[in-house]
């Protein structure tokens, strides 16, 4: 394991925990922000293929872990968010900034609304359906607003690993 590899798994440690965490700090019920869909977000519009779909498994199921959720389903989750990204944003690169919060909001709506409908899917609880419902719009908006910070995290481990001569990692999309 390389030692990007590690320091980005690090990050989705420090998420998943942040996740857990502050909703708890802040007393938030119905909406929370979601570090993990950020980290994917990136891996999707900056990484290599074997390695951003490896590490978006590896950021759903530390989000999985980390909730009371059915398994394999935000793993499952972010791999097809990852894919999703990857191919309707060919051409486009983030490293951060409102692109990224755009991006993240966006994406983390939808993410919020197909989340919602799998829960119901395989755990149906009416009164939790409606709930996941209305924190959607709420738990985009600060998604969105934390987008930036993690891209900016993810662009700095990035930037260790880029030679003097300014040249990208060889295999990495650039």
């Amino acid at each position: 394991m390389t030692l990007r590899v590690s320091l980005v798994l690090l990050v989705c440690l420090v998420a998943t925990v942040a996740e857990s965490v502050f909703p708890y700090l802040f007393h938030l019920r119905a909406a929370r922000f979601d570090l993990l869909l950020s980290v994917v977000l990136y891996l999707a519009l900056n990484d290599e293929i074997i390695t951003g779909a490896a590490l978006s498994a590896c950021a759903g199921y530390l989000g999985e872990i980390s909730s009371a959720t059915p398994a394999g389903l935000y793993t499952f989750l972010a791999v097809l968010t990852w894919a999703v990204v990857r191919v309707s944003a060919r051409g486009l690169r983030s490293d951060g900034g409102a692109l990224s919060a755009v991006i993240a909001f966006g994406t983390s709506l939808v993410h919020s609304l197909l989340a919602a409908g799998l829960f119901y899917l395989v755990a149906p609880a009416p009164a939790e359906f409606g709930w996941h419902f209305t924190g959607a719009l709420p738990s985009a908006l600060m998604t969105g607003l934390c987008a930036p910070f993690v891209f900016g995290a993810l662009r700095r481990i990035d930037a260790l690993f880029i030679p003097v001569g300014g040249d990208p990692v060889p295999g990495r999309v650039r």
